[in-house]
């Protein structure tokens, strides 16, 4: 990526403490040093081995912090050992005004050739691993002087917007599609529901999608958001006015949705196929709640009878005579003998099928 470095402000260019001083250089640029909120910064730091004795690796990164946005747009580095040189480009947002210290970690490596080779000597299937000697190295923090936005500023950048609504007339609880789109360069929206007035109508929303991509040294997004709205009686969309700031210009601008009417008509019922509802709505449920109740403890109790009944006639032996000789036809020993769970009485039982159903001709 190319960066004008005659217009660029060199923040340091310096040799890091005496410990290190043998072993490489750094230096840091960046394209401004008072930005406003949300106004890109450009970041550089090139990296320069001084120490040919030493194979030389170099892993910076930028830390994290909720007072800024970072996005790495690029990183090289040299495949020339003993004289490394590494670069990393950055895009910084500020999102707080006041002094601003970004902050780095970067952890210098330390390897031989003997390691590098070995590293190298693995096959697809062996793969060794690269030894290095790790040591973090503390370098100074950026510090930028954050200016403040105009106040009620939602957007920093070069924005458009652009509307399509489906229709202005429809239908009593039609819905009405339409969508928002906003499209620009800059920090990005943060709108995850896009901000339309309330009115007497039913709103209903889709996840917004934003696309971005790095364009001249800043993030160029698109933004949509889709929605429907439905209601009863004719009503009226306010204007929507969304403040932004061009940091370039130093100029206020809005993005706006004019006014909108909507006439809703009302929907005949002559046009309707079917007039009645069907079922009718339910006016008094308690009759229902009584029956269920009667339904549901007649069967409780009829269980527990079954289950009692039951277990009474398990107790009771296929060789009691005097029960046996209680019954008086066929039927009364067969219900009998079916009652008990004796293997040895189904030769009884067979005896019985036979002789009450199995009559001969």
């Amino acid at each position: 990526m190319k960066i004008n470095h005659g217009s660029i402000i060199i923040l340091f260019l310096s040799l890091i403490t005496m410990l290190n001083a043998e072993d490489f250089t750094y230096k840091i640029y960046v394209d401004k040093k008072e930005p406003f909120i949300k106004e890109v910064v450009v970041l550089k730091v090139d990296f320069q081995q001084t120490n040919p004795d030493i194979v030389l690796m170099f892993d910076f990164k930028i830390k994290k912090s909720k007072n800024y946005y970072f996005q790495r747009i690029d990183a090289s580095e040299s495949d020339v050992y003993h004289n490394t040189k590494a670069s990393y480009t950055y895009l910084i947002y500020p999102l707080k005004a006041g002094n601003l210290n970004i902050e780095f970690k970067l952890r210098k490596k330390v390897t031989t050739d003997e390691s590098v080779a070995y590293s190298f000597s693995g096959d697809r299937d062996n793969v060794k691993g690269l030894v290095t000697t790790d040591s973090d190295i503390k370098l100074a923090s950026l510090k930028l002087l954050v200016k403040k936005l105009p106040p009620n500023t939602s957007l920093v950048g070069e924005f458009k917007l652009d509307y399509k609504i489906q229709k202005h007339t429809a239908y009593a609880y039609e819905p009405i599609h339409f969508q928002v789109s906003i499209d620009g360069i800059g920090y990005p929206p943060e709108f995850k529901i896009f901000p339309l007035p309330k009115g007497k109508y039913k709103l209903f929303n889709d996840k917004a999608t934003i696309k971005k991509i790095i364009k001249n040294n800043n993030i160029k997004s698109k933004t949509k958001y889709q929605f429907a709205i439905s209601s009863d009686n004719s009503f009226t969309l306010q204007k929507v006015s969304i403040k932004a700031f061009n940091p370039k210009t130093k100029t206020t601008y809005f993005l706006t949705i004019p006014t909108q009417s909507f006439d809703i008509q009302e929907v005949k019922t002559s046009t309707l196929v079917d007039k009645i509802d069907n079922p009718k709505h339910k006016q008094n449920y308690f009759k229902d709640i009584i029956y269920f109740l009667i339904i549901f403890i007649t069967g409780f109790i009829s269980g527990h009878l079954f289950k009692f009944k039951n277990k009474k006639i398990d107790t009771d032996k296929v060789n009691d005579t005097t029960k046996t000789k209680k019954c008086k036809t066929k039927k009364d020993l067969y219900s009998l003998i079916l009652s008990q769970t004796n293997k040895e009485n189904e030769d009884k039982i067979k005896k019985c099928e036979k002789s009450l159903y199995f009559k001969k001709r």
